[in-house]
């Protein structure tokens, strides 16, 4: 029996609050190709999300993920860390201070929660630009 496979492709270039990245749509779009190209059963091309539009898009996949062996997330787009914890930035967030990172992003817990029920692989490819975008104007409120 075939292994059933499903990836969730996720490119954010269309920042609002900070400088468009050129890249992440384009590469996404590429990588989602080559998912499909392997074989793989669902391929999830998302691009420009959101924090709702993450949130959702994570949510579905975790339920494609049930009934697959192998599951892989691809992300391009702006990431940060924040005390230790990594976390992926939607098109949408402001960032004015570090506690909204907790509002306005994902963390990257969130999406291995997503991968968790594949049975086989479960596979995060992260192409995250780690320069903090927000770092000249973020206020720290959280103690270090």
């Amino acid at each position: 029996m075939a292994e059933r496979r499903v990836a969730l492709v996720i490119g954010n270039s269309a920042y609002k609050s900070v400088a468009r990245l050129t890249n992440p749509a384009n590469d996404a779009t590429l990588v989602g190709g080559m998912f499909k190209k392997a074989g793989f059963d669902a391929v999830d091309i998302k691009l420009d999300l959101n924090v709702a539009e993450m949130r959702r898009a994570l949510r579905d996949f975790g339920d494609k993920t049930k009934d697959a062996e192998v599951a892989v997330i691809y992300y391009a787009g702006h990431g940060i860390e924040l005390d230790g914890i990594n976390y992926l930035i939607p098109t949408d967030a402001t960032l004015e201070r570090d506690s909204d990172v907790l509002d306005e992003t994902i963390a990257l817990d969130r999406a291995l929660f997503a991968l968790d029920p594949a049975k086989k692989l479960r596979l995060i490819i992260l192409d995250a630009c780690r320069d903090n975008p927000f770092a000249k104007t973020m206020k720290r409120t959280i103690a270090a």
